[in-house]
């Protein structure tokens, strides 16, 4: 059924006008005009132009190889846990961040590779990154023709080194600190060896073994991280992870206090 026709006596009486019926529409189409012809378009000829990326863009993942301690943090954290730590040799003499004991025996550095095809860039990895290593660039070239080249390993994702500034924080950005059980723990100096930030040192206990004190793990919590090594690698589990508070300033990747130590200072003299 159609709709009777209003009459220019009903509009009057309804006190609608010729302004609001077409000089009104006709003006927000001149607007919208002239708005677009003499401003910047909201699309961009790409690939001859580039888009403009916010400072806080999650595109392709870039590690900071002078501040990466490779203390795992990004991997436990990672909700679709593709991120993989590959073990990479080291030529000459290290100068890098500090790094466990026990890479440092094997003259290695453990650093993150990452798969960009299940990754859902929500951040967590630099969030969490207790020396903000972790960052994310611009770059969102990142389609590829098979799955396994989606796969970037730890020596594509780093950081060219002069664009360093070769300093960073230390946060416990995890909210948990490990608890040792010392009647449980037998003095196998696994955890000690598997800190990556050598907050770890053996001291006597009160355990004896054939007359000598068994060594327990002596714990610096003003150097701890909360990456939890210690706990997996711990043979008997006589550590464990407890909750913290933790100041949510330090959740940023940024540095709040401007207390940013240099890396050479955290690598302890020999």
């Amino acid at each position: 059924m159609k709709s009777p026709r209003s009459s220019p006596q009903k509009l009057r009486a309804e006190g609608t006008s010729i302004y609001k019926i077409i000089l009104k529409p006709m003006m927000v189409t001149l607007r919208q005009f002239i708005k677009s012809t003499f401003s910047r378009p909201n699309t961009v000829l790409y690939p001859y132009e580039r888009p403009q990326f916010p400072e806080n863009v999650r595109n392709q993942h870039e590690i900071d190889w002078e501040k990466c301690i490779g203390c795992e943090i990004c991997r436990k954290v990672c909700p679709n846990e593709c991120i993989y730590f590959e073990f990479v040799e080291v030529e000459g003499e290290y100068d890098g961040p500090l790094r466990s004991e026990v890479d440092g025996i094997k003259k290695q550095v453990r650093r993150p590779a990452v798969d960009v095809g299940h990754c859902l860039f929500c951040g967590d990895c630099e969030e969490f990154c207790p020396t903000d290593a972790y960052a994310f660039v611009d770059t969102i070239e990142l389609a590829d023709y098979t799955r396994e080249d989606l796969y970037y390993h730890a020596e594509e994702l780093r950081k060219d080194p002069e664009k360093s500034d070769r300093e960073m924080v230390l946060f416990n950005r995890m909210g948990e600190n490990p608890i040792l059980q010392v009647d449980i723990c037998i003095g196998c100096f696994r955890c000690a060896r598997e800190c990556p930030t050598l907050c770890i040192d053996m001291v006597p206990g009160p355990k004896l073994r054939k007359d000598k004190p068994v060594m327990i793990p002596d714990i610096d919590y003003s150097r701890c991280i909360g990456c939890a090594q210690c706990v997996d690698v711990c043979p008997v589990n006589c550590l464990h992870m407890e909750e913290v508070e933790v100041d949510n300033a330090f959740f940023y990747h940024v540095n709040p206090q401007q207390e940013v130590p240099v890396v050479s200072t955290l690598i302890p003299e020999e």
